[in-house]
């Protein structure tokens, strides 16, 4: 909502209102959305931003636009990414964590594959074929080593 349009109604090509705002030149223009979100525009000569607001203030979409380029934030309960075609994500690196646990899977083949060193760790730990061998290869020595080692036991 704004000084211009209080019942935050102006449709999506209206001109943004001039609300005053830390940066110089900034406008702000707000659309009351269903079951009291709404959409907040900001705009100004070095920053933007649009956020999709709960009715609490909290924002849960923010797109952000500046000197350091576009950021995309997403907060809520859930997030579901689904599509037909293919999902490619890159970064400089990318950090997964799950507070109750990760799950991967898929009808066809996996492979984990890094050019420098892979490790994994676990308070334990199960290598398991539900058919089929388990081969180690390596093109160095190939180094078992535990309390006690059993073999075919």
């Amino acid at each position: 909502m704004s000084a211009h349009d209080p019942e935050g109604s102006a449709p999506p090509d209206a001109p943004l209102d001039a609300a005053p705002d830390a940066e110089v030149g900034a406008a702000s223009n707000t659309l009351t959305l269903a079951h009291g979100h709404s959409l907040v525009v900001e705009g100004g000569l070095e920053r933007n931003r649009l956020q999709l607001v709960d009715p609490s203030g909290a924002a849960h979409l923010e797109i952000s636009i500046g000197p350091e380029g576009i950021r995309l934030e997403v907060r809520g309960a859930g997030l579901s990414l689904a599509t037909t075609g293919a999902l490619a994500i890159e970064a400089d690196s990318v950090s997964l964590h799950g507070k109750n646990g990760i799950s991967l899977t898929t009808e066809g083949d996996a492979r984990v594959e890094a050019a420098g060193r892979l490790e994994t760790v676990g308070r334990s730990q199960l290598i398991r074929s539900a058919r089929g061998n388990v081969r180690i290869q390596a093109n160095d020595d190939v180094e078992v080593t535990g309390e006690r080692v059993r073999l075919g036991s």
